[in-house]
């Protein structure tokens, strides 16, 4: 008890990129970074069949100036928690996740969409899934919407973002070769990174014009410009076994980071937030209903 308790002071205290992975098996190279430009507080912890992503939203590398042109909101402090399966499994076909599709070791949620929608006024939101011209914040492999160097900016509430690939990261994390386990999917499997970009999206920019809405030739502007047409190593959801394991990986090219999911995202990832004991619809892989992710005080 004695141990635990210095522990979590030292989680609270240190202004270091601090792992509790004592339990963790995935990750042998558990370490702790010197305090970045931002101080980041995360901690990853297995309980039952679940792994508990927590952190205050804040990263552990350099960022962007924020507010800036394309990004009118400042980083704030954030009360993220995230519950992802300890052992994921396919569901046997792919289910659009709109929103959160994962997170990365840093506490960073990953979004790869936008809600900036055609024919919408700027910042104005819709349901989510309901828009026919959804803007990409990465177009012709530059950030737009006020992107930093590490493909991330900020929501209106203070919440840093990652969009795509996080340079940042990948700049702090031990050298693991060329392949990197950068986080994890909403469902729970690993979300990876190669750095020399051996694995490939399967999706294309479609032929031809635009038939509604913006009109104009398909450039990658809108979420609705790409096409899946198999051309790399990876499958829709931006996934492929590796080290006999399914991953995903987040690349340079459309669509960043999966957009959609080969197993059962975790409700902690929706906008509605995470299934509570009492509530429908909060039962696990195992057919047992999961406790829900301990909510942090300000």
């Amino acid at each position: 008890m004695r141990f635990l308790s210095v522990l979590l002071c030292l989680l609270i205290a240190i202004p270091a990129f601090a792992h509790d992975e004592s339990t963790n098996p995935d990750w042998p190279h558990a370490h702790s970074i010197p305090a970045a430009i931002e101080r980041n507080i995360v901690r990853l912890r297995q309980e039952g069949n679940y792994r508990y992503i927590s952190s205050n939203g804040i990263p552990n590398h350099e960022t962007g100036q924020f507010p800036n042109r394309g990004n009118p909101n400042a980083i704030s402090v954030q009360d993220h928690e995230y519950r992802v399966p300890l052992n994921p499994q396919k569901t046997g076909r792919a289910v659009n996740q709109y929103g959160l599709v994962g997170v990365a070791l840093n506490g960073i949620p990953f979004e790869p969409g936008t809600a900036e929608c055609y024919g919408r006024s700027r910042g104005e939101r819709g349901p989510i899934g309901s828009c026919e011209w959804s803007e990409e914040a990465i177009v012709g492999g530059k950030g737009k919407l006020g992107l930093d160097y590490s493909n991330a900016h900020v929501q209106p509430d203070g919440t840093y973002h990652y969009h795509g690939v996080p340079n940042g990261l990948l700049g702090v994390l031990e050298d693991q070769g060329d392949v990197v386990q950068i986080g994890y999917a909403a469902d729970g499997f690993k979300l990876m990174v190669s750095r020399s970009g051996r694995y490939k999206s399967g999706y294309g920019l479609k032929n031809g014009s635009r038939p509604s809405g913006p009109g104009g030739r398909y450039d990658g502007t809108y979420t609705a410009d790409y096409e899946f047409k198999g051309s790399g190593n990876l499958d829709q959801c931006n996934g492929t076994e590796y080290s006999g394991e399914y991953v995903y990986f987040i690349t340079s090219e459309f669509p960043f980071a999966p957009r959609c999911m080969m197993g059962r995202p975790d409700e902690s990832f929706s906008r509605k937030g995470p299934p509570s004991a009492g509530r429908p619809g909060g039962m696990g892989p195992e057919g047992q209903r999961p406790p829900p992710p301990r909510q942090r005080r300000r």
